[in-house]
């Protein structure tokens, strides 16, 4: 299906491949954003972008701008600046933004047929369809954590399963959001972050004042019971298993504690080796575009590492989601814990993971 897109369609949905067409077509390369004369206008608009991914809002709405190409060039822009600082929270940040933004101009502004229509093409979805292949529909709700979503909870015949009428478009959401994960961090030239410095710390900045308006303070009696019994055995010197280490570490890490912090919890244990557990903590927390992420729910149960689950842990399917709901209702875990999953000591209970790195589950909702 072809269309014609108009500068302003692409400037909603500037993650087609007709966004990048006109950025190209107007002779803008990485080389030369940096020194044009218009570079600090396009870097102050990429700041401005990531600025607003990183606000906290229940809901948000957005209009068209008044200058289609430059909102066109801040998205581009705003990826190599999440590129160059190579945090996984940012990323995930600007993916959230576009997705929920895209989504917007579809459902509230977006008037023509054939664009909505070749969107759903163009990102291999079913568009006014009531249902959708099995497999796309399992890779693209796995991130979304109401219970209607899960597989045995939906009609499934012939391989396909069935859609209401505001299903659709969520998933469109979540394709739009892993489409832009999936292509980032970019391979930035060293030398074009360097020219790019200043809006880099200005990035690193506000994608850590988010984290702060995220999580706060670090706050142990908030955390989930799970976390509270490793963070606990670690802290008494008791043996942890390696996915046990591995969950525990890449919670910390999310929340805040840096890298110092984490060592020195392990620091008490019998057998501690300060080369090895640096060398161990730094892997994970500097794996890829920003560590490992920590273990869903559902993993920390096959691993034997769910500990202590209290009727919070009822409507929770990952520990930060847990950790982040503790923050802003200010109750603590204590008290909660179900008699039927104590059983056991933390330290029993925490030797029988698998030991393997385990990034499965997604916490950005």
């Amino acid at each position: 299906m072809k269309i014609r897109l108009e500068l302003q369609d692409r400037a909603r949905y500037p993650f087609l491949k007709e966004a990048h067409e006109i950025i190209a077509d107007r002779g803008i390369t990485l080389q030369t954003i940096t020194t044009q004369s218009l570079a600090e206008t396009y870097r102050d608009a990429a700041v401005s972008r990531i600025q607003n991914a990183a606000l906290v809002r229940d809901a948000r709405s957005w209009t068209d701008s008044s200058d289609p190409f430059l909102d066109i060039v801040s998205y581009a822009l705003a990826r190599v600046l999440v590129s160059c600082i190579r945090n996984k929270n940012g990323i995930g940040l600007l993916a959230r933004y576009e997705a929920d933004r895209a989504l917007y101009f579809l459902q509230v502004i977006e008037e023509r047929e054939d664009v909505k229509k070749y969107i759903y093409q163009e990102l291999g979805m079913p568009f006014s369809r009531t249902d959708i292949e099995y497999t796309r529909y399992i890779e693209l709700a796995s991130t979304l954590h109401d219970d209607r979503y899960r597989l045995v909870n939906r009609d499934l015949w012939n391989g396909r399963v069935a859609l209401l009428s505001d299903e659709q478009d969520l998933l469109l959401r979540e394709r739009i959001r892993m489409l832009v994960m999936d292509q980032l961090p970019l391979q930035i030239p060293e030398s074009v972050c360097t020219k790019l410095q200043p809006a880099v710390s200005e990035v690193e900045s506000i994608i850590s004042e988010r984290l702060t308006v995220e999580y706060g303070e670090v706050e142990a009696q908030r955390f989930p019971p799970c976390i509270t019994a490793l963070h606990e055995a670690a802290a008494e010197g008791k043996y942890l298993s390696h996915s046990g280490r591995f969950a525990l570490t890449t919670f910390l890490h999310t929340i805040g504690m840096d890298q110092t912090e984490i060592i020195s919890l392990f620091s008490r244990a019998g057998d501690f080796n300060l080369d090895m557990t640096t060398y161990q903590v730094d892997h994970i927390i500097s794996h890829g575009d920003g560590g490992y992420t920590t273990p869903s729910c559902a993993t920390m149960k096959t691993h034997g590492i769910c500990i202590g689950k209290n009727s919070h842990c009822e409507t929770i399917r990952h520990p930060l989601n847990y950790y982040r709901k503790q923050k802003k209702t200010g109750k603590t875990n204590r008290s909660q814990a179900d008699p039927r999953t104590t059983a056991g000591s933390a330290e029993n209970q925490t030797t029988r993971g698998a030991a393997k790195d385990d990034t499965s589950g997604s916490a950005d909702k």
